[in-house]
């Protein structure tokens, strides 16, 4: 009779070879492999809990605290995005720039729309009534930082015309939004500065919406419009 190779583990009991396939000793009956030990109770109540509402629970927290976060970015993007333009508006230098394209609604002979830019004070744009408008346009876009206004021409010609009192300055960006912004204007013949700060640039229009008084003889004249932009 064919003997099988007792080549497996010896018993631990008593030393017995045993076939490698045996799970228990040919000759004591001793079981040879360990048995796998029972789960303790808490890995038992762990995986219990992983098929039940406290997984539940869980994926529900975990999708919470995701749609907070979207929720947080979404509201606090605006003002992120102000906070870095504030502190790029403070920390790199300006410089003036000036428009390539300048139009009026009406102007008076000798006081056209481009002499508002011309960077002389002796002579500006003339025009008659109130709610008149000049317009200045801009290629490429640019970051405004400030506009500043010089009302009327210099010495004695200041007090023989009108001047703008208060104007309304209508910044239009890239998208086609408008930004309004009241000028109001000194009496001195100066250069008056107005920070709006506005990103895209594309067009700025001044409609004039009070002045000194008008009589016969006199027209309304703007002296100088300058704008600075931020430097890149």
């Amino acid at each position: 009779m064919p003997t099988t190779p007792q080549d497996g583990p010896p018993c631990r009991s008593c030393g017995t070879p045993n076939p490698p396939d045996r799970r228990f000793c040919v000759r004591c009956a001793t079981q040879l492999v360990e048995p796998e030990p029972e789960p303790t109770r808490w890995l038992r109540k762990k995986r219990s809990n992983g098929n039940g509402l406290g997984w539940l629970w869980r994926r529900l927290t975990i999708l919470s605290l995701v749609l907070a976060l979207v929720i947080g970015s979404i509201l606090l993007f605006p003002f992120g995005q102000w906070l870095l333009q504030d502190v790029l508006d403070k920390t790199m230098e300006s410089s003036n720039i000036r428009p390539t394209k300048i139009t009026a609604n009406s102007e008076i002979s000798g006081h056209p729309a481009v002499a508002a830019v011309d960077e002389y004070t002796n002579q500006g744009w003339g025009t008659n009534d109130v709610g008149e408008w000049i317009e200045f346009e801009f290629d490429p876009p640019f970051r405004l930082l400030h506009v500043l206004v010089t009302t009327g021409p210099p010495g004695k010609a200041f007090e023989a015309q009108a001047r703008p009192l208060r104007m309304e300055a209508i910044v239009t960006d890239t998208s086609g939004v408008p930004h309004t912004y009241p000028l109001q204007l000194g009496k001195a013949h100066e250069a008056k500065p107005f920070e709006i700060r506005v990103s895209d640039v594309r067009r700025i229009r001044l409609v004039i919406q009070e002045t000194t008084e008008v009589t016969s003889g006199k027209h309304i004249e703007l002296g100088e419009v300058e704008f600075q932009k931020r430097g890149s």
